[in-house]
Protein backbone atom coordinates (compact mmCIF):
# COMPACT_ATOMS: atom_id res chain seq x y z
CA UNK A 1 0.00 0.00 0.00
CA UNK A 2 1.43 3.35 -1.00
CA UNK A 3 1.43 6.34 1.32
CA UNK A 4 -1.17 8.27 -0.71
CA UNK A 5 -3.62 5.35 -0.63
CA UNK A 6 -3.84 4.93 3.14
CA UNK A 7 -7.52 5.36 4.11
CA UNK A 8 -8.06 8.14 6.63
CA UNK A 9 -10.08 5.72 8.76
CA UNK A 10 -6.83 3.89 9.51
CA UNK A 11 -5.57 6.82 11.58
CA UNK A 12 -6.16 5.65 15.14
CA UNK A 13 -2.89 6.42 16.93
CA UNK A 14 0.60 5.01 16.75
CA UNK A 15 1.35 1.43 17.78
CA UNK A 16 3.58 0.91 20.83
CA UNK A 17 6.59 -1.24 19.97
CA UNK A 18 7.57 -3.83 22.61
CA UNK A 19 10.18 -6.54 23.10
CA UNK A 20 10.76 -9.47 25.43
CA UNK A 21 14.45 -8.66 25.67
CA UNK A 22 15.65 -6.94 28.81
CA UNK A 23 19.34 -6.34 28.18
CA UNK A 24 21.13 -6.56 24.82
CA UNK A 25 24.91 -6.99 24.97
CA UNK A 26 25.98 -8.40 21.59
CA UNK A 27 25.51 -7.17 18.03
CA UNK A 28 24.06 -10.47 16.74
CA UNK A 29 21.15 -10.35 19.18
CA UNK A 30 20.53 -6.68 18.45
CA UNK A 31 20.63 -7.32 14.69
CA UNK A 32 17.97 -10.04 14.95
CA UNK A 33 15.85 -7.82 17.22
CA UNK A 34 16.11 -4.87 14.83
CA UNK A 35 15.09 -7.01 11.87
CA UNK A 36 12.03 -8.12 13.87
CA UNK A 37 10.88 -4.65 14.90
CA UNK A 38 11.53 -2.64 11.72
CA UNK A 39 8.52 -4.05 9.80
CA UNK A 40 6.34 -3.12 12.80
CA UNK A 41 7.71 0.41 12.77
CA UNK A 42 6.98 0.68 9.03
CA UNK A 43 3.24 0.86 9.75
CA UNK A 44 3.76 3.81 12.11
CA UNK A 45 6.21 5.38 9.68
CA UNK A 46 3.70 5.32 6.82
CA UNK A 47 0.98 6.90 8.94
CA UNK A 48 3.31 9.58 10.31
CA UNK A 49 4.40 10.50 6.80
CA UNK A 50 0.80 10.67 5.60
CA UNK A 51 -0.20 12.88 8.54
CA UNK A 52 2.71 15.22 7.85
CA UNK A 53 1.66 15.47 4.20
CA UNK A 54 -1.93 16.12 5.29
CA UNK A 55 -0.70 18.91 7.57
CA UNK A 56 1.22 20.46 4.66
CA UNK A 57 -1.96 20.53 2.55
CA UNK A 58 -1.99 17.27 0.59
CA UNK A 59 -5.44 15.78 1.21
CA UNK A 60 -5.66 12.66 -0.98
CA UNK A 61 -9.45 12.31 -0.74
CA UNK A 62 -10.02 15.52 -2.71
CA UNK A 63 -6.70 15.69 -4.56
CA UNK A 64 -7.05 12.19 -6.06
CA UNK A 65 -10.77 12.11 -6.78
CA UNK A 66 -11.89 11.66 -10.40
CA UNK A 67 -14.74 13.77 -11.79
CA UNK A 68 -16.87 11.85 -14.30
CA UNK A 69 -18.90 14.72 -15.79
CA UNK A 70 -17.80 18.17 -16.96
CA UNK A 71 -14.21 17.10 -16.47
CA UNK A 72 -13.07 20.50 -17.70
CA UNK A 73 -14.37 21.99 -14.45
CA UNK A 74 -12.68 20.13 -11.60
CA UNK A 75 -11.55 22.32 -8.71
CA UNK A 76 -9.66 20.55 -5.93
CA UNK A 77 -9.55 22.97 -3.03
CA UNK A 78 -7.91 22.15 0.28
CA UNK A 79 -9.21 23.97 3.34
CA UNK A 80 -6.23 23.25 5.57
CA UNK A 81 -7.82 23.14 9.02
CA UNK A 82 -5.11 20.69 10.10
CA UNK A 83 -2.43 23.37 9.95
CA UNK A 84 -4.70 25.88 11.69
CA UNK A 85 -5.53 23.47 14.53
CA UNK A 86 -1.88 22.56 15.14
CA UNK A 87 -0.84 26.22 15.06
CA UNK A 88 -3.53 27.25 17.57
CA UNK A 89 -3.22 24.32 19.97
CA UNK A 90 0.59 24.31 20.07
CA UNK A 91 0.75 28.10 20.22
CA UNK A 92 -1.58 28.10 23.22
CA UNK A 93 0.11 25.11 24.86
CA UNK A 94 3.72 26.25 24.40
CA UNK A 95 3.41 29.91 23.50
CA UNK A 96 5.93 30.54 26.27
CA UNK A 97 8.87 28.27 27.17
CA UNK A 98 8.56 25.46 29.71
CA UNK A 99 9.83 26.63 33.10
CA UNK A 100 12.03 24.73 35.53
CA UNK A 101 11.33 25.80 39.13
CA UNK A 102 13.17 24.60 42.25
CA UNK A 103 10.72 22.78 44.49
CA UNK A 104 11.98 24.31 47.74
CA UNK A 105 11.32 27.80 46.46
CA UNK A 106 14.98 28.73 46.46
CA UNK A 107 16.96 29.96 43.52
CA UNK A 108 20.41 28.38 43.84
CA UNK A 109 23.23 29.04 41.43
CA UNK A 110 22.83 25.47 40.20
CA UNK A 111 19.48 26.46 38.66
CA UNK A 112 21.20 29.39 36.96
CA UNK A 113 23.77 27.00 35.47
CA UNK A 114 21.03 24.63 34.25
CA UNK A 115 18.92 27.37 32.72
CA UNK A 116 21.94 28.96 31.10
CA UNK A 117 22.89 25.68 29.44
CA UNK A 118 19.34 25.08 28.20
CA UNK A 119 19.08 28.64 26.86
CA UNK A 120 22.39 28.20 25.03
CA UNK A 121 20.98 25.11 23.33
CA UNK A 122 17.72 26.94 22.51
CA UNK A 123 15.65 24.32 24.29
CA UNK A 124 12.48 26.39 23.88
CA UNK A 125 12.63 25.97 20.09
CA UNK A 126 13.20 22.20 20.36
CA UNK A 127 10.25 21.99 22.79
CA UNK A 128 8.01 23.78 20.29
CA UNK A 129 9.11 21.51 17.43
CA UNK A 130 8.39 18.41 19.52
CA UNK A 131 4.98 19.78 20.51
CA UNK A 132 4.18 20.31 16.81
CA UNK A 133 5.17 16.70 16.07
CA UNK A 134 2.92 15.49 18.89
CA UNK A 135 0.02 17.54 17.55
CA UNK A 136 0.47 16.19 14.01
CA UNK A 137 1.73 12.64 14.53
CA UNK A 138 0.79 11.81 18.13
CA UNK A 139 4.46 11.36 19.08
CA UNK A 140 7.64 13.43 19.15
CA UNK A 141 11.27 12.63 19.93
CA UNK A 142 14.07 14.51 21.67
CA UNK A 143 17.73 13.62 21.30
CA UNK A 144 20.01 14.50 24.24
CA UNK A 145 23.68 14.03 23.47
CA UNK A 146 27.02 15.37 24.67
CA UNK A 147 29.55 17.29 22.58
CA UNK A 148 33.28 16.81 23.06
CA UNK A 149 33.85 20.23 21.48
CA UNK A 150 30.94 22.43 22.64
CA UNK A 151 29.77 24.96 20.08
CA UNK A 152 27.62 27.04 22.46
CA UNK A 153 29.77 26.82 25.56
CA UNK A 154 27.83 23.84 26.92
CA UNK A 155 28.46 20.10 26.48
CA UNK A 156 24.74 19.54 25.82
CA UNK A 157 23.36 18.84 22.36
CA UNK A 158 19.55 19.03 22.19
CA UNK A 159 17.68 18.36 18.98
CA UNK A 160 14.34 17.29 17.64
CA UNK A 161 14.46 13.91 15.89
CA UNK A 162 12.26 13.16 12.88
CA UNK A 163 9.26 11.05 14.10
CA UNK A 164 9.11 8.85 11.01
CA UNK A 165 12.80 7.94 11.43
CA UNK A 166 12.83 7.44 15.21
CA UNK A 167 11.19 5.06 17.64
CA UNK A 168 11.54 3.71 21.18
CA UNK A 169 10.97 0.04 22.03
CA UNK A 170 9.51 -0.74 25.44
CA UNK A 171 9.68 -3.87 27.55
CA UNK A 172 6.76 -6.29 27.44
CA UNK A 173 6.87 -6.03 31.23
CA UNK A 174 5.13 -2.68 31.91
CA UNK A 175 7.15 -1.98 35.06
CA UNK A 176 10.46 -2.12 33.17
CA UNK A 177 12.01 1.01 31.58
CA UNK A 178 12.40 1.38 27.79
CA UNK A 179 14.85 -1.18 26.39
CA UNK A 180 16.32 0.65 23.39
CA UNK A 181 15.77 3.50 20.94
CA UNK A 182 16.45 3.68 17.21
CA UNK A 183 17.21 6.64 14.96
CA UNK A 184 17.69 6.08 11.25
CA UNK A 185 19.08 8.26 8.49
CA UNK A 186 20.16 7.93 4.88
CA UNK A 187 23.42 8.74 3.11
CA UNK A 188 24.37 8.53 -0.54
CA UNK A 189 26.72 5.62 -1.14
CA UNK A 190 28.84 4.83 -4.18
CA UNK A 191 25.99 3.29 -6.16
CA UNK A 192 22.85 3.66 -4.03
CA UNK A 193 21.35 5.24 -0.92
CA UNK A 194 22.55 3.55 2.28
CA UNK A 195 20.24 3.47 5.30
CA UNK A 196 21.94 3.65 8.71
CA UNK A 197 20.38 2.72 12.06
CA UNK A 198 21.74 4.04 15.36
CA UNK A 199 20.46 1.78 18.13
CA UNK A 200 20.87 3.08 21.71
CA UNK A 201 20.65 0.96 24.84
CA UNK A 202 21.48 2.30 28.32
CA UNK A 203 25.07 1.05 27.95
CA UNK A 204 25.83 0.64 24.23
CA UNK A 205 25.33 2.19 20.82
CA UNK A 206 25.04 -0.16 17.82
CA UNK A 207 25.31 1.13 14.26
CA UNK A 208 23.90 -0.96 11.42
CA UNK A 209 23.58 -0.23 7.73
CA UNK A 210 21.41 -1.59 4.93
CA UNK A 211 22.44 -1.03 1.31
CA UNK A 212 19.48 -2.95 -0.13
CA UNK A 213 16.70 -0.45 0.59
CA UNK A 214 17.86 2.40 -1.67
CA UNK A 215 15.55 4.89 0.04
CA UNK A 216 12.56 2.55 0.41
CA UNK A 217 10.76 1.48 3.60
CA UNK A 218 11.75 -1.82 5.16
CA UNK A 219 8.76 -4.18 4.99
CA UNK A 220 10.21 -7.65 5.55
CA UNK A 221 13.64 -9.06 6.23
CA UNK A 222 16.65 -7.01 5.20
CA UNK A 223 20.39 -7.29 4.92
CA UNK A 224 21.69 -5.45 7.95
CA UNK A 225 25.43 -5.21 8.46
CA UNK A 226 27.15 -4.25 11.71
CA UNK A 227 29.16 -1.04 11.40
CA UNK A 228 30.26 -0.43 15.00
CA UNK A 229 29.51 -1.09 18.67
CA UNK A 230 30.39 1.62 21.20
CA UNK A 231 30.05 1.79 24.97
CA UNK A 232 27.99 4.76 26.16
CA UNK A 233 26.77 6.06 29.49
CA UNK A 234 23.91 8.50 30.04
CA UNK A 235 23.32 7.64 33.66
CA UNK A 236 21.47 4.44 32.88
CA UNK A 237 18.98 6.24 30.62
CA UNK A 238 18.40 6.38 26.87
CA UNK A 239 19.59 9.51 25.03
CA UNK A 240 16.39 9.44 22.92
CA UNK A 241 13.14 10.29 24.72
CA UNK A 242 9.68 9.72 23.28
CA UNK A 243 6.98 12.36 23.89
CA UNK A 244 3.38 11.30 23.42
CA UNK A 245 0.40 13.55 22.80
CA UNK A 246 -1.99 11.36 24.81
CA UNK A 247 -2.42 7.80 26.00
CA UNK A 248 -3.33 6.55 22.51
CA UNK A 249 -0.56 8.50 20.73
CA UNK A 250 -3.17 10.29 18.65
CA UNK A 251 -2.57 13.61 16.93
CA UNK A 252 -4.85 16.52 17.71
CA UNK A 253 -6.94 16.17 14.55
CA UNK A 254 -6.09 12.84 12.90
CA UNK A 255 -9.40 11.14 13.81
CA UNK A 256 -11.30 13.99 12.14
CA UNK A 257 -9.72 13.82 8.70
CA UNK A 258 -13.04 12.54 7.31
CA UNK A 259 -14.76 15.75 8.44
CA UNK A 260 -11.99 17.86 6.94
CA UNK A 261 -12.25 15.88 3.69
CA UNK A 262 -16.01 16.58 3.63
CA UNK A 263 -15.32 20.32 4.02
CA UNK A 264 -12.88 20.08 1.11
CA UNK A 265 -15.60 18.41 -1.00
CA UNK A 266 -18.26 20.99 -0.13
CA UNK A 267 -15.87 23.85 -0.89
CA UNK A 268 -14.57 22.34 -4.13
CA UNK A 269 -18.05 21.44 -5.41
CA UNK A 270 -19.34 24.89 -4.49
CA UNK A 271 -16.65 26.49 -6.65
CA UNK A 272 -17.37 23.93 -9.39
CA UNK A 273 -21.05 24.89 -9.24
CA UNK A 274 -20.29 28.58 -9.69
CA UNK A 275 -17.91 27.89 -12.55
CA UNK A 276 -20.39 25.54 -14.24
CA UNK A 277 -23.11 28.19 -13.98
CA UNK A 278 -20.81 30.73 -15.63
CA UNK A 279 -19.84 28.20 -18.29
CA UNK A 280 -23.38 26.91 -18.90
CA UNK A 281 -24.10 25.02 -22.13
CA UNK A 282 -26.35 26.86 -24.61
CA UNK A 283 -29.12 24.66 -26.08
CA UNK A 284 -31.38 25.28 -29.07
CA UNK A 285 -34.57 23.22 -29.20
CA UNK A 286 -36.70 22.72 -32.35
CA UNK A 287 -34.67 24.59 -34.95
CA UNK A 288 -31.29 24.46 -36.58
CA UNK A 289 -28.77 27.27 -36.63
CA UNK A 290 -26.73 28.21 -39.64
CA UNK A 291 -23.24 26.71 -39.79
CA UNK A 292 -21.74 30.14 -39.22
CA UNK A 293 -23.83 30.78 -36.10
CA UNK A 294 -23.14 27.26 -34.84
CA UNK A 295 -19.37 27.71 -35.29
CA UNK A 296 -19.47 30.98 -33.39
CA UNK A 297 -21.56 29.73 -30.47
CA UNK A 298 -19.93 26.31 -30.18
CA UNK A 299 -16.65 27.87 -29.12
CA UNK A 300 -18.45 29.07 -25.99
CA UNK A 301 -20.53 25.93 -25.37
CA UNK A 302 -23.44 25.01 -27.64
CA UNK A 303 -25.89 22.15 -27.97
CA UNK A 304 -28.38 21.89 -30.87
CA UNK A 305 -31.36 19.52 -30.64
CA UNK A 306 -33.36 19.85 -33.87
CA UNK A 307 -35.77 16.92 -33.56
CA UNK A 308 -38.18 17.47 -30.67
CA UNK A 309 -41.79 16.36 -30.08
CA UNK A 310 -44.50 18.68 -31.45
CA UNK A 311 -45.67 19.40 -27.90
CA UNK A 312 -42.36 21.09 -27.04
CA UNK A 313 -42.10 24.76 -27.92
CA UNK A 314 -38.86 25.61 -29.73
CA UNK A 315 -36.62 27.84 -27.66
CA UNK A 316 -33.02 28.74 -26.95
CA UNK A 317 -31.74 28.79 -23.37
CA UNK A 318 -28.82 27.90 -21.09
CA UNK A 319 -28.63 24.58 -19.24
CA UNK A 320 -27.82 25.43 -15.63
CA UNK A 321 -28.94 23.84 -12.39
CA UNK A 322 -26.98 25.44 -9.55
CA UNK A 323 -26.95 23.96 -6.08
CA UNK A 324 -29.14 25.43 -3.39
CA UNK A 325 -26.86 27.99 -1.73
CA UNK A 326 -28.58 27.69 1.64
CA UNK A 327 -28.00 23.94 1.74
CA UNK A 328 -24.32 24.35 0.91
CA UNK A 329 -23.78 27.03 3.55
CA UNK A 330 -25.66 25.06 6.21
CA UNK A 331 -23.69 21.90 5.47
CA UNK A 332 -20.34 23.70 5.60
CA UNK A 333 -21.19 25.47 8.87
CA UNK A 334 -22.37 22.21 10.43
CA UNK A 335 -19.17 20.40 9.43
CA UNK A 336 -16.94 23.23 10.66
CA UNK A 337 -18.77 23.59 13.98
CA UNK A 338 -18.67 19.84 14.60
CA UNK A 339 -14.98 19.69 13.70
CA UNK A 340 -14.07 22.52 16.08
CA UNK A 341 -16.07 21.06 18.96
CA UNK A 342 -14.28 17.71 18.65
CA UNK A 343 -10.79 19.17 18.18
CA UNK A 344 -11.34 21.82 20.87
CA UNK A 345 -10.23 24.95 19.00
CA UNK A 346 -12.57 27.97 19.32
CA UNK A 347 -14.24 29.53 16.31
CA UNK A 348 -13.49 33.14 15.42
CA UNK A 349 -17.18 33.78 14.68
CA UNK A 350 -18.02 33.28 18.37
CA UNK A 351 -15.55 35.93 19.56
CA UNK A 352 -18.06 38.74 19.94
CA UNK A 353 -17.22 42.06 21.52
CA UNK A 354 -20.67 43.00 22.80
CA UNK A 355 -22.81 41.84 25.67
CA UNK A 356 -22.64 42.50 29.36
CA UNK A 357 -20.62 39.48 30.39
CA UNK A 358 -16.91 39.82 31.15
CA UNK A 359 -13.97 37.87 32.51
CA UNK A 360 -14.47 34.12 32.82
CA UNK A 361 -17.91 34.34 31.20
CA UNK A 362 -16.33 35.64 27.98
CA UNK A 363 -13.54 33.05 28.30
CA UNK A 364 -16.11 30.24 28.38
CA UNK A 365 -18.56 31.74 25.89
CA UNK A 366 -15.94 32.27 23.18
CA UNK A 367 -14.67 28.69 23.47
CA UNK A 368 -11.31 29.36 25.06
CA UNK A 369 -12.11 26.98 27.89
CA UNK A 370 -12.06 24.16 25.31
CA UNK A 371 -8.55 24.88 24.07
CA UNK A 372 -7.41 25.38 27.66
CA UNK A 373 -8.70 21.88 28.46
CA UNK A 374 -6.84 20.53 25.42
CA UNK A 375 -3.60 22.13 26.63
CA UNK A 376 -4.18 20.93 30.18
CA UNK A 377 -4.68 17.35 28.95
CA UNK A 378 -1.34 17.48 27.12
CA UNK A 379 0.66 18.65 30.14
CA UNK A 380 1.02 15.37 32.14
CA UNK A 381 2.31 13.47 29.09
CA UNK A 382 4.77 16.21 28.20
CA UNK A 383 5.96 16.44 31.80
CA UNK A 384 6.50 12.68 32.02
CA UNK A 385 8.83 12.71 28.99
CA UNK A 386 10.41 15.99 30.08
CA UNK A 387 11.41 14.44 33.40
CA UNK A 388 13.14 11.55 31.61
CA UNK A 389 14.97 14.04 29.40
CA UNK A 390 15.88 16.13 32.44
CA UNK A 391 17.66 13.18 34.06
CA UNK A 392 19.86 12.77 30.99
CA UNK A 393 20.58 16.50 30.74
CA UNK A 394 21.55 16.75 34.41
CA UNK A 395 23.82 13.72 34.10
CA UNK A 396 25.66 15.21 31.10
CA UNK A 397 26.07 18.59 32.80
CA UNK A 398 27.24 17.04 36.06
CA UNK A 399 29.70 14.72 34.30
CA UNK A 400 31.19 17.69 32.47
CA UNK A 401 31.41 19.80 35.67
CA UNK A 402 28.94 22.49 34.70
CA UNK A 403 28.32 23.77 38.26
CA UNK A 404 24.97 22.09 38.85
CA UNK A 405 26.23 20.47 42.06
CA UNK A 406 23.84 18.01 43.66
CA UNK A 407 20.83 19.18 41.65
CA UNK A 408 18.53 16.24 40.88
CA UNK A 409 15.49 15.83 38.66
CA UNK A 410 13.34 15.36 41.77
CA UNK A 411 14.36 18.87 42.95
CA UNK A 412 12.84 20.51 39.87
CA UNK A 413 9.21 21.21 39.14
CA UNK A 414 8.19 21.51 35.47
CA UNK A 415 5.62 24.20 34.74
CA UNK A 416 3.86 25.62 31.72
CA UNK A 417 3.51 29.39 31.59
CA UNK A 418 0.46 30.00 29.43
CA UNK A 419 -1.23 33.37 28.99
CA UNK A 420 -2.20 34.73 32.43
CA UNK A 421 -3.43 38.18 31.37
CA UNK A 422 -7.04 37.08 30.77
CA UNK A 423 -9.34 38.55 33.44
CA UNK A 424 -6.28 39.95 35.22
CA UNK A 425 -8.22 42.67 37.06
CA UNK A 426 -10.42 40.12 38.81
CA UNK A 427 -7.37 37.99 39.60
CA UNK A 428 -5.59 40.97 41.14
CA UNK A 429 -8.66 41.68 43.28
CA UNK A 430 -8.72 38.07 44.45
CA UNK A 431 -5.01 38.26 45.35
CA UNK A 432 -5.52 41.50 47.30
CA UNK A 433 -8.42 40.02 49.22
CA UNK A 434 -6.48 36.86 50.10
CA UNK A 435 -3.40 38.73 51.35
CA UNK A 436 -5.24 41.36 53.42
CA UNK A 437 -7.55 41.27 56.41
CA UNK A 438 -7.17 39.66 59.81
CA UNK A 439 -6.17 36.22 58.49
CA UNK A 440 -4.15 36.76 55.28
CA UNK A 441 -2.78 33.87 53.26
CA UNK A 442 0.86 33.51 52.42
CA UNK A 443 1.67 35.29 49.13
CA UNK A 444 2.75 32.04 47.47
CA UNK A 445 -0.65 30.46 48.19
CA UNK A 446 -2.54 33.60 47.18
CA UNK A 447 -0.70 33.74 43.83
CA UNK A 448 -1.54 30.11 43.19
CA UNK A 449 -5.24 30.52 44.02
CA UNK A 450 -5.58 33.76 42.02
CA UNK A 451 -3.84 32.08 39.04
CA UNK A 452 -1.65 35.10 38.31
CA UNK A 453 1.50 33.09 37.53
CA UNK A 454 2.84 29.55 37.24
CA UNK A 455 6.09 30.49 38.96
CA UNK A 456 5.00 31.73 42.39
CA UNK A 457 8.33 31.13 44.16
CA UNK A 458 10.38 33.17 41.69
CA UNK A 459 7.79 35.97 41.63
CA UNK A 460 7.84 36.24 45.43
CA UNK A 461 11.61 36.09 45.54
CA UNK A 462 11.99 38.84 42.94
CA UNK A 463 9.32 40.87 44.75
CA UNK A 464 11.19 40.59 48.05
CA UNK A 465 14.44 41.46 46.32
CA UNK A 466 12.79 44.46 44.67
CA UNK A 467 11.33 45.69 47.97
CA UNK A 468 14.73 45.41 49.63
CA UNK A 469 16.33 47.26 46.74
CA UNK A 470 13.75 50.06 47.02
CA UNK A 471 14.25 50.22 50.80
CA UNK A 472 18.00 50.61 50.39
CA UNK A 473 17.42 53.24 47.74
CA UNK A 474 15.21 55.28 50.08
CA UNK A 475 17.80 55.06 52.88
CA UNK A 476 20.49 56.28 50.49
CA UNK A 477 18.32 59.15 49.28
CA UNK A 478 17.52 60.23 52.85
CA UNK A 479 21.21 60.11 53.78
CA UNK A 480 22.10 62.25 50.77
CA UNK A 481 19.39 64.76 51.64
CA UNK A 482 20.59 64.90 55.25
CA UNK A 483 24.13 65.71 54.11
CA UNK A 484 22.97 68.24 51.51
CA UNK A 485 23.64 71.81 52.78
CA UNK A 486 20.73 73.10 50.67
CA UNK A 487 18.22 70.91 52.50
CA UNK A 488 16.74 71.37 55.98
CA UNK A 489 15.05 69.09 58.49
CA UNK A 490 11.34 69.65 58.86
CA UNK A 491 9.42 67.52 61.27
CA UNK A 492 11.94 64.69 61.17
CA UNK A 493 11.97 64.42 57.37
CA UNK A 494 14.37 65.84 54.80
CA UNK A 495 12.83 68.39 52.49
CA UNK A 496 15.10 69.88 49.84
CA UNK A 497 15.47 73.63 49.28
CA UNK A 498 12.02 75.03 50.19
CA UNK A 499 12.45 78.70 51.00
Amino acid sequence: MTISNIPTAMFSGRTILRTDLTDVKDAATMKAELERVLPLHTHNRQQIRMLQEYFRGYHPAVQNRVKRTRTDIDNKITVNYAKSFTRDSVGYFLGKPVQYVHRRGSYPRQMDALRGALDAENKALVDYQIAEDCSICGVGYRGIFSESEPRNGTPLKLLRLEPQDTFVVYSSNPIKPPVYAVSQYEMQGDTSVVTYYNVYTPTQMFVFKDETLNGQDKLTGGELAVVSVTDINFGGNLPVVEYQNNMWRLGDWETETALMDAIDFVTSDGVNDIQQAVNSVFVALGFEMTPEAFATLSTHGFLNIANIPPSVTPKADFISQPMNADVGVAMREFLEATLRVIVGVPDRKTRSGGGGDTGDAVFMRDGWQDIDLVATAKEPYFIQAEREALMVMLYILDTNKQNIGSLKATDIEIRFNRNKTANIQSKAQVYTGLTSGDAPLAPIDALDIADLTNNEADVIMRSESFREEMRQKRITEQAELKNDPNSKQQGGSSVAGDE
